[in-house]
């Protein structure tokens, strides 16, 4: 069996995209939020860059609707998205992470919701059949910040810039138009 780990976050539409690949695919992946490149690399914002934020805005629609999705801007956009990591870490430990993912990045840029609010991430966690109560419990867990710092050392280790982001058996995937070939390789080595 291929040893998979997958890097989203829920600020990227094309990890939203990602994610439903993998989903798609039916491939068992660790899923890890991607909190930011390893320390000492630089962050390329894309809502920074005029020119790739004008591209963006014409792909990600054009990518989402061509894999049925619907899609719509979420407000506000920029939010802390620790809430959501949080509560993402603790539906990995509970067997519930890629349907977590998957609600809570479709509350996001599928209903434009604010996946910070709490109340929002609850909603996500009743949908998947998960306990809502494990959300709330998720924010002030030590075990939970114990395990994002060892995904902090994880993105380093695999030198993550970005997401979606892949690594099986050692083999890099950027990006969602990648993970049909990851989905390939993948039943190669099974």
């Amino acid at each position: 069996m291929a040893d998979i780990r997958v890097y989203h976050s829920f600020r990227s539409p094309y990890s939203r995209l990602g994610l439903h690949m993998l989903d798609r695919s039916g491939l068992d992946a660790e899923l890890i939020p991607f909190t930011g490149p390893p320390d000492g690399h630089g962050f390329s914002d894309p809502s920074a860059n005029p020119l790739k934020l004008a591209y963006y805005m014409n792909d990600v629609p054009r990518m989402t609707m061509r894999m049925g999705l619907p899609i719509r801007a979420p407000n506000p956009f920029e939010i802390d998205l620790a809430p959501s990591y949080k509560a993402s870490v603790a539906a990995s430990r509970d067997g519930k992470a890629l349907a977590f993912a998957l609600a809570v990045s479709d509350a996001r840029w599928g209903e434009g919701r604010d996946v910070s609010d709490l109340g929002v991430l609850r909603e996500c966690a009743k949908k998947i059949d998960w306990s809502a109560s494990a959300v709330d419990a998720a924010q002030t867990d030590d075990s939970i910040d114990k395990e994002m710092k060892r995904h902090r050392e994880m993105i380093a280790e695999d030198g993550v810039f970005g997401v979606p982001f892949a690594v099986m058996n050692g083999v890099k995937y950027w990006g969602h138009d990648r993970f049909h070939i990851l989905a390939e390789d993948a039943k190669g080595t099974g």
